[in-house]
């Protein structure tokens, strides 16, 4: 598998990078995991829309799907797209759809002739292409689910998404080869009581006690990258925070690449060991 960060960024709009969008590609399939805002532009600069297999929304917070409204004028008004586009919202995620239309001033049924729209449920299994996907429901402010993906290889990325902290992201990710993790806040005194995010030193904590052999965070605010780049360097290069255009192939029997000082190398590499 190869995976490519498209953003890190949180739901605040900032220069450097879009918001949440994680591309992962095999040498058949292409499946865009969430598409918050400025994604659609970045998905463009890298594969297209039209070479997607599918789209993975792991929870309907806007930094995580608004750019599907874009994403659907890829393909002009009246024009439906080569074929419709499989989406995989969560529960209620259709209906959001069509009101999304309506706020954007279009008619009912906007989304239909680009888009094959399907709602997930927890435990249910993903199939798009030769990509297997697991949704797993985590703790946030809205319903949201973390995404178990695995490789024609048995390879494993781990999408955790948004979240406080989770033992069953812990558990969940323990044989994976790569932990995808968020690091908004700079502490968790800015949080709710019921926690739905997580500091950087809580991700690294979750990283190390997953057991896998790299862990990248995103969704943080891009004037901390140094701070949290500081917060993992105790980790030799284990876990690092992602920056946008960061490709990662995810294979059998490779060494691990060593990140470079200050965040993580635009191409890398994570075996199984």
């Amino acid at each position: 598998m190869r995976l490519t960060v498209l953003g890190t960024g949180t739901a605040r709009p900032v220069a450097d990078t879009a918001a949440s969008g994680i591309l992962i590609q095999t040498d058949r399939t292409a499946v865009l995991f969430d598409i918050g805002s400025g994604i659609a532009s970045r998905l463009e600069a890298t594969v297209g829309a039209a070479a997607l297999d599918g789209l993975v929304v792991g929870h309907m917070h806007a930094d995580h799907w608004i750019d599907i409204a874009p994403l659907r004028y890829r393909f002009p008004w009246g024009e439906p797209a080569p074929r419709p586009l499989p989406i995989h919202l969560p529960p209620g995620g259709r209906e959001k759809l069509e009101l999304l239309a309506a706020v954007i001033s279009e008619r009912a049924g906007f989304f239909d002739p680009a888009f094959d729209v399907r709602e997930y449920a927890t435990g249910e299994t993903l199939r798009i292409g030769d990509l297997t996907i697991r949704p797993h429901p985590v703790g946030h402010y809205v319903p949201a689910w973390s995404m178990d993906i695995e490789g024609p290889g048995g390879e494993r990325i781990v999408y955790a998404g948004d979240m406080g902290p989770s033992e069953m992201v812990v558990d969940l990710a323990r044989g994976a080869d790569l932990l995808i993790l968020e690091a908004t806040l700079e502490s968790s005194t800015f949080d709710d009581a019921r926690r739905g995010h997580l500091t950087a030193e809580e991700a690294v904590d979750h990283v190390l006690r997953a057991g896998v052999p790299r862990g990248i965070l995103v969704h943080y605010p891009s004037e901390r990258r140094a701070a949290i780049a500081a917060i993992c360097a105790p980790t030799d290069g284990r876990v690092v925070p992602a920056i946008t255009g960061m490709v990662i192939d995810i294979r059998r029997g490779a060494v691990p690449a060593r990140a470079v000082a200050g965040g993580a190398s635009p191409q890398e590499t994570v075996s199984r060991g």
